[in-house]
């Protein structure tokens, strides 16, 4: 075999992991341009194989889990307000669909009851549940 179809098998593996992120066939790229260099310096294709299967192995192995943990340290996750007391400043009123609290930081938010009972302006609260930028609260 051709050692330069191990480049378009690289090539082909690049394309698939930019498709899918998934940190999956770029080990196989890696894999692909060893076995390339290999063929170069005259190894048969059996032995090319073999180089292409160990190499994107023990990437896929050893290096997947440590990018992958690298990646999660970036990732940003919204704070909750789930467990935030707070107050009610405007009564909170399912059938009139009327409510807001304001959390400790002064930011207001449309607020439910949790059982479905008015609760009155001025009243202390918990959040129990965050539905996008609704607080479901109950009285404290």
């Amino acid at each position: 075999m051709n050692p330069y179809w191990w480049l378009a098998i690289a090539a082909l593996m690049a394309v698939i992991e930019l498709a899918s992120q998934g940190l999956i066939t770029v080990w196989f790229v890696v894999g692909a341009v060893v076995a390339f260099v290999a063929g170069m310096l005259g190894a048969d294709l059996v032995v090319q194989i073999i180089v292409f299967l160990v190499v994107s192995l023990v990437c896929l192995a050893l290096l997947r889990p440590l990018i992958m943990k690298h990646r999660k340290i970036g990732e940003r996750h919204e704070p909750t307000l789930v467990g935030t007391q707070a107050l009610v400043v405007e009564p909170i009123d399912e059938q009139a669909q009327t409510g807001r609290i304001e959390t400790p930081d002064h930011m207001t938010w449309m607020a439910l009851s949790a059982d479905g009972s008015p609760i009155e302006s001025g009243a202390q609260v918990r959040v129990v549940e965050q539905r996008s930028i609704k607080m479901v609260v109950e009285r404290i």
